[in-house]
């Protein structure tokens, strides 16, 4: 395995605001002091870039060729700077295994998943799981965090109008919760077009679980009140610890929340993508650094939209070395530039609600472990 050095860059540190103009080391798959390289060192000349560790995509759906939404987990994740993922709840109990075997065990990209409460999955759009209290199979469930501790990383649930009744909600979210204390992990929300009141679902969930698609404008309400301010009950929530997850999707994302609460700081604490079949290199979606790109079109510090793409999800998943540039840490890193680039963001609204910005995050290299897996053609070492 080569080792390198990374000359030249604008080095981003995560979770800490600083960037520096500093060499990185990279020697057997691990970040390095620079004291032990071989003596056939590459040197990746990074003038003009960012540099920093790779991103991790907190919410996506890989489980190519057994559910519909599925991508290929290298293809869509190297290209974009992903180097770490977190399957969102794809699988329940009855088909987590085969994903993990013919999945997450073969792809190169670092792999997590959480675990749907729902047995069934969500393996296809042609009808919705079920996710009546009764229904979660706490056993089985318990049994596949024995057996897989290390790959998964907290449960998900759907509670939307369009999955659960309004009347069976609240008693789902609550199994799912308890659930999730007794397995000593968290749980990660879908509020899209939700089957009860916001604030009331935020106040159930515990310090660490997370919101996601925190910008949808769906059904029935959004984060909003009837004034365009964020609501109360979830500013308490973000108080008591509730993380809140931006997760675009191609349908869970609307601009005029967006701006509406970023303008009042409540900037999300994940940003995730939702990249799935219907989204992956396309549409309002295409890719987490078009995602990213974004929030510079609404203004927001480009330490602040990295934090919230690499250091928040690194210490959500309990992998903190991921995001850290430390010797002896895993050498997973991203190059990239900011570039000048005319970009016209949409949203759910097919075009009513539009976003225009002058500047894209573009990877120009991908390390996983110390080995390049994606480079633009003009760059490297």
């Amino acid at each position: 395995m080569a080792d390198y050095v990374i000359k030249n860059g604008t080095v981003y540190v995560p979770g800490t605001g600083r960037f520096e103009k500093r060499d990185l080391y990279v020697s057997e798959g691990l970040m390095a002091d620079g004291k032990a390289l071989s003596e056939e060192c590459k040197v990746i000349d990074a003038a003009g870039c960012y540099v920093t560790a790779g991103f991790v995509d907190y919410h996506v759906h890989y489980f190519k060729g057994g559910a519909d939404n599925g991508v290929d987990p290298d293809m869509a994740s190297f290209p974009n700077g992903v180097t770490t993922a977190v399957d969102g709840g794809t699988c329940g109990v009855s088909s987590f295994e085969i994903f993990k075997r013919a999945v997450i065990d073969r792809a190169d990209t670092g792999l997590f998943a959480q675990l749907l409460t729902a047995s069934g999955g969500q393996l296809t759009e042609r009808y919705m799981e079920r996710l009546d209290a009764e229904l979660i199979d706490g056993e089985r469930i318990a049994a596949m965090f024995k057996r897989f501790p290390d790959v998964l990383a907290g449960l998900k649930t759907r509670i939307s109008a369009n999955i659960i009744e309004p009347e069976k909600a609240r008693a789902s979210l609550e199994r799912s919760v308890e659930l999730a204390e007794q397995l000593g992990c968290n749980l990660t929300v879908h509020i899209t077009n939700p089957a009860m009141d916001l604030e009331e679902m935020a106040g159930i969930l515990r310090k660490g679980d997370v919101m996601c698609h925190i910008f949808q404008n769906k059904g029935r309400e959004n984060i909003l009140d009837e004034d365009g301010n964020v609501r109360g009950g979830i500013w308490k929530a973000r108080e008591r610890g509730v993380l809140f997850d931006a997760c675009n999707g191609r349908s869970n994302f609307d601009l005029k929340v967006a701006r509406a609460a970023l303008s009042q700081g409540f900037f999300p604490d994940i940003i995730s993508s939702d990249i799935n079949t219907c989204s992956y290199y396309e549409g309002v979606l295409h890719s987490l650094p078009r995602v990213l790109s974004k929030y510079l079109a609404f203004g927001q510090p480009l330490e602040r939209i990295l934090d919230a793409a690499i250091f928040a999800p690194a210490q959500v998943i309990g992998h903190p070395e991921l995001a850290s540039l430390e010797a002896g840490t895993p050498a997973d890193l991203v190059i990239f530039r900011v570039e000048d680039h005319p970009m016209v963001y949409l949203d759910h609204t097919n075009g009513a609600n539009r976003l225009e910005g002058n500047q894209a995050i573009v990877p120009q290299l991908t390390m996983k472990a110390g080995k390049v897996v994606y480079s633009q053609v003009w760059f490297g070492a």
